[in-house]
């Protein structure tokens, strides 16, 4: 059973602010300081997190330490990220990633077959008393997406999109889209699809697929794309779909998912097992959570972040 996460903060379109500025041009400086704020919101860490007394990293490891992360899909890119930070700055060192998805990796963390696992959400308190702790080190924006020849314009509300989701709307022109049937790429396995859950779009009914869903049981975001068709949607981190083709983004309330006022997001998060990581997991969480490495974690914009295919 999923344990539900501590609700999303308010995003500025929830806040009224775009409505506001729309109103007001001037009220640009107040804009400029809310979006700092919203920024800061994304990066909070939830109550649902530990307060983790993480240990100063170690200067120096053993010359050929090697670090084991079982990884879910989600946290791809903050890997690849970390592995080339971890290894510059310890050199002879090694970060060898498998990618099995969150629950093969919480097991493997467990019995001690890894030393990290790197989901994309939180550690339920089940998980939590059960001896793992956790590191949350950025957050994602979640993007809606369809396939590259959906003549869908391509802006819809939080709440239509929970209304796709639960097969309450199955065609797409009742939001404004060709007169044919939609098809909901779900993903049930995913980290993503869970972290959806806790918005209030989605409180008002259960959090389950619709009669539209046509399941993908891989995590894997190409077997989601290479179903979307022309009539399908689904969701997944932006990091994996921006500039990929075969895919196009759905902009929510006039706001694209690279956009900080965009409302879905997901932690990614780091796990340990036990009150005392080894060196190279205290290494590796301190190169993750520094100050400096901070902007290399964060989310890239759109034409940074080129897929080659």
């Amino acid at each position: 059973m999923s344990v539900p996460l501590a609700k999303p903060f308010p995003t500025l379109h929830q806040l009224g602010v775009l409505d506001m500025l729309r109103r007001s041009p001037s009220s640009i400086a107040t804009l400029a300081v809310l979006l700092t704020l919203a920024t800061a919101s994304e990066l909070a860490v939830s109550p649902n997190h530990q307060a983790v007394a993480q240990s100063p990293a170690p200067l120096a490891v053993p010359d050929g330490t090697k670090l084991r992360v079982d990884s879910s899909p989600s946290m791809a890119a903050v890997n690849q990220t970390l592995k080339q930070k971890f290894e510059s700055q310890y050199p002879g060192s090694t970060v060898e990633f498998t990618e099995r998805g969150t629950e093969a990796a919480l097991k493997a963390v467990q019995e001690g077959r890894v030393d990290l696992a790197a989901i994309g959400r939180s550690l339920t308190p089940a998980e939590q008393a059960a001896g793992l702790v956790q590191t949350p080190v950025s957050r994602r924006k979640i993007a809606i997406v369809m396939g590259a020849n959906n003549p869908f314009p391509g802006d819809m509300t939080g709440e239509q999109f929970a209304q796709i989701f639960r097969g309450e709307i199955v065609n797409w022109s009742e939001v404004g889209g060709a007169n044919q049937r939609i098809r909901v790429i779900d993903r049930p396995g995913t980290d993503t699809r869970q972290a959806l859950q806790p918005y209030p779009v989605f409180q008002g009914a259960p959090f389950q697929a619709g009669a539209t869903a046509a399941p993908v049981n891989e995590e894997s975001v190409d077997a989601m794309i290479r179903q979307l068709g022309d009539d399908g949607i689904s969701y997944a981190i932006v990091d994996q779909v921006v500039n990929r083709p075969g895919v196009k983004l759905i902009s929510l309330y006039g706001t694209p998912p690279t956009d900080p006022s965009y409302p879905f997001s997901q932690p990614l998060t780091y796990v340990y097992r036990g009150a005392n990581p080894s060196p190279a997991v205290q290494a590796f969480l301190g190169t993750a959570t520094t100050p400096a490495n901070q902007p290399a974690l964060a989310p890239v914009s759109n034409a940074e972040n080129a897929v080659v295919p």
